[in-house]
């Protein structure tokens, strides 16, 4: 990817995601989650015939599936992903009890907590990371924030800031030293903070990784600011099964990023492709869960 092009996503991912979830919204405010999700069906249709992503959909799925996609898979691919942004919705309104959960590996996110040390939480798009909600309540000392980049999605958090106006308050836009000094103070006080770790910014740096048995960027951001803060990092991925029945799937990646300086950029590619591994691992298991409608793979050109 040159210096100062655009990454793919910028340029397709969330172009209709907009609309989709006023639309959901709407509905969901006015009409119901279960007839919510009757309406997701034309809603999805209306994609797959006037979407440009449904190549890279295709794309992913023969890599994920391990053969040719149906029309059936795409749509289920689709699908998923409407019912991500309904649920979405559902859980920033604050319906938390709506959801059926089981958590995997919480024993490891339990022993940290109890040992007062903060956390990143490193997710990607694949599954809905907001569920991370569900169990917030739990840790009722705790808090969870978001680490974004500024330029994420800012008309998309603007919809989601009308349903839940305390959004804002649970995200740290990083980007600045100040912000870097406020989210170390943030997490050192036991807290935590998720950021998404598969998707590349405008003009970041870079890790190649092999992915699905081709080459992929992924952002090395991420596990910067991890080694940054000095805390422990948990994978966690929030995955849809069926109906309003998700896995929550959390694997510690390392109890400190060390990033000494001699050799930072093996360091991080041996990190990076650790997460990417697991990450292709749990996309074989869930393949409709992939939200990256986009040429993952174009940035390497």
């Amino acid at each position: 990817m040159g210096h100062n092009s655009q990454p793919a996503w910028k340029n397709t991912s969330d172009r209709g995601s907009l609309w989709l979830i006023e639309v959901i919204t709407w509905i969901i405010l006015h009409l119901g989650r279960n007839i919510g999700r009757l309406f997701l069906y034309p809603i999805v249709c209306y994609f797959i015939l006037f979407s440009s992503t449904t190549t890279y959909s295709r794309q992913y799925l023969s890599l994920s599936l391990g053969r040719s996609p149906t029309l059936v898979d795409v749509f289920r691919h689709y699908y998923s992903f409407a019912n991500m942004l309904l649920d979405r919705v559902y859980l920033l309104s604050g319906k938390t009890h709506a959801f059926d959960v089981q958590l995997h590996g919480e024993h490891i996110l339990d022993e940290l907590i109890k040992k007062n040390k903060g956390i990143i939480l490193l997710g990607s798009h694949l599954g809905n990371f907001d569920l991370l909600r569900i169990f917030s309540s739990k840790y009722s000392d705790i808090k969870i924030k978001a680490i974004m980049n500024d330029s994420n999605n800012q008309k998309i958090n603007k919809v989601f800031e009308k349903l839940n106006p305390s959004l804002k308050d649970e995200v740290i836009t990083i980007g600045t030293p100040e912000s870097m000094l406020y989210l170390k103070e943030f997490v050192q006080q036991g807290n935590l903070a998720g950021i998404l770790a598969d998707r590349v910014e405008t003009d970041s740096r870079t890790v190649r990784c092999n992915f699905f048995n081709q080459t992929s960027l992924f952002p090395s951001g991420p596990l910067i600011v991890a080694s940054l803060v000095n805390v422990p990092v948990i994978l966690c991925f929030g995955l849809h099964r069926k109906n309003n029945q998700y896995d929550v799937y959390f694997h510690l990646f390392s109890e400190q990023i060390d990033l000494p300086r001699k050799d930072r950029q093996e360091k991080l590619t041996l990190y990076m492709q650790e997460y990417a591994t697991i990450l292709e691992q749990y996309c074989k298991k869930y393949p409709y869960n992939w939200y990256n409608f986009y040429d993952f793979w174009q940035d390497t050109l």
